[in-house]
């Protein structure tokens, strides 16, 4: 039995009838070449040999009686894969249309808390004879970070590397414990968060004051400083999902050339095309919109296979501006100015207050407070994660793409997930079809974008000789292969920076 950090714990609090706070990675995998073939009954019997290197599929939560202390993880003593591990079959064409609106279905479902808190849907029938696996787990139990060491860990970076061994000893269920025990435990742990609670106010006012005086006059963006959009109502349980394949190769070329990051170029993509789509739905704001940005905070030898180590930096869009570049160096420079506020210690104190947050404070704060102000506390959310950068093999069969879609928030229908696998940047947009834009046209606008500042840095070249298309793009073969080669330099978990 372990108990949940306050920051795992959070992700269940945030949750009501109209946010559920799970993430959906969608892998696009070529099966022609799986050894021994593809079967459905196949892919079963390799999670079941599987399962022991992810321990996280194996856990579930128990509650706290009277919520006197966050739920505590367990191993389940009824885990059953047939519950977590199903089968969908794509109507004809079969095309990637399709397959983002069964994501679409998977993300609008809420998770059941009886039972370890994962699922993956097999889907089949996808063109060229691919295979999609559509995983769903909540953000309670992993991060986008820990997601990488999965990956890696499931998958292998050779075609032909051998199965991998047995677990070393057997697994062995937990009883689900009483609620005499889990009071007794919950009371011991919370005097003793109370007898840290001293030390941790020293430290937040001391981090404050030093935060104050090292970033005076910095122009640090703030919470609530954003407008109203239109996607920042109040969400209903529905979500669509739409993907986009981009060149990392352009990326790179932007980065260099304006001497910024990678995480740069993808916020100023995205502002020009959260620029277009307001202008498009008749909304003029004064105000840029406001985007929270996700950095993992476990450092680059962090290996987790679980939990999530995670802060956020608040980055103004500057979709005031019409100038891509002048826009994109002012994204670099506010970006720079919440590095250097998030690095005054900030972002691990943020953590450690979460030890001491409660269910009913967190619920009351975002269905009654945070509906009731005059502006959210941020527009969206915009995450950027570095995926392996080798073609990764499930005994044979090649990973061709990856997709990952976050969570939405009360008042924040828009989230924009960027995950890159070898030489492809892979685009994700998560939102809610009541309150948001149509992703598929907002997709389409930060590939225009995209295009917009490449063309403004090397005038009169294309590039559309790398240019893979986006995966609803006619131009895309019959097969959907994604190239194979290269490595690509990405933005690591660590910080979104290149």
């Amino acid at each position: 039995m372990q108990r949940m950090t306050g920051l795992d714990a959070s992700f269940l609090y945030m949750e009501s009838p109209a946010v559920s706070m799970h993430t959906v990675s969608v892998m696009r995998v070529d099966v022609s070449n799986m050894r021994g073939g593809y079967a459905f009954e196949r892919v079963r019997r390799l999670f079941e040999r599987r399962i022991h290197l992810v321990p996280l599929l194996r856990r579930r939560l128990v509650e706290v009686p009277c919520n006197l202390h966050h739920p505590v993880w367990i191993e389940d003593p009824d885990l059953d894969l047939s519950r977590h591990l199903r089968r969908a079959t794509l109507p004809p064409p079969g095309d990637m249309r399709a397959l983002e609106a069964l994501v679409g279905e998977v993300v609008s479902t809420p998770m059941n808390r009886a039972y370890p808190l994962w699922e993956i849907t097999v889907v089949e029938g996808l063109r060229g004879g691919q295979v999609a696996l559509v995983c769903k787990v909540h953000h309670a139990v992993i991060d986008g970070a820990a997601m990488v060491t999965v990956l890696e860990r499931v998958m292998s970076r050779e075609y032909d590397a051998p199965d991998v061994a047995p677990a070393s000893r057997a697994w062995a269920a937990e009883p689900i414990p009483d609620d005499r025990r889990l009071i007794v435990d919950a009371l011991r742990d919370r005097l003793r968060g109370l007898l840290r609670l001293p030390r941790l106010v020293g430290l937040t006012a001391r981090a404050g004051v030093r935060l104050l005086l090292r970033t005076r006059g910095q122009g640090l963006s703030l919470p609530f400083t954003g407008p109203s959009a239109s996607f920042n109502a109040p969400l209903t349980p529905r979500r669509r999902f739409a993907a986009l394949d981009l060149p990392l190769a352009d990326l790179q070329a932007i980065k260099v050339a304006l001497g910024c990051t990678l995480n740069d170029v993808v916020l100023a993509m995205a502002a020009a095309a959260l620029r277009r789509a307001l202008e498009r739905r008749g909304e003029a704001h004064r105000r840029p919109l406001l985007a929270s940005v996700p950095v993992a905070t476990g450092g680059p030898e962090d290996a987790r296979l679980a939990g999530n180590k995670v802060s956020s930096l608040l980055v103004s869009l500057r979709t005031d501006l019409a100038d891509p570049l002048v826009r994109l160096r002012e994204i670099h420079a506010l970006t720079e100015a919440a590095k250097h506020a998030h690095d005054l210690e900030v972002g691990g104190l943020l953590e450690q207050w979460t030890e001491y947050a409660h269910p009913w404070l967190v619920r009351l704060l975002m269905s009654r407070v945070l509906p009731r102000l005059p502006r959210p506390p941020l527009n969206l959310v915009i995450s950027n994660v570095r995926g392996p950068a080798d073609t990764q093999y499930l005994v044979g069969a090649a990973l061709e793409c990856l997709y990952l879609g976050g969570p939405l928030l009360e008042r924040i229908g828009l989230n924009l997930t960027v995950w890159s696998y070898r030489e492809t940047v892979h685009l994700a947009a998560v939102t809610c079809p009541d309150v948001s834009p149509d992703p598929h046209v907002l997709l389409q606008d930060c590939e225009q974008a995209l295009a917009e500042l490449v063309a403004a840095i090397r005038p009169g070249v294309a590039a559309e000789g790398r240019r893979p298309p986006s995966v609803h793009s006619p131009r895309r073969s019959a097969s959907g292969h994604a190239r194979r080669s290269a490595r690509p330099t990405t933005s690591g978990p660590k910080r979104p920076s290149g």
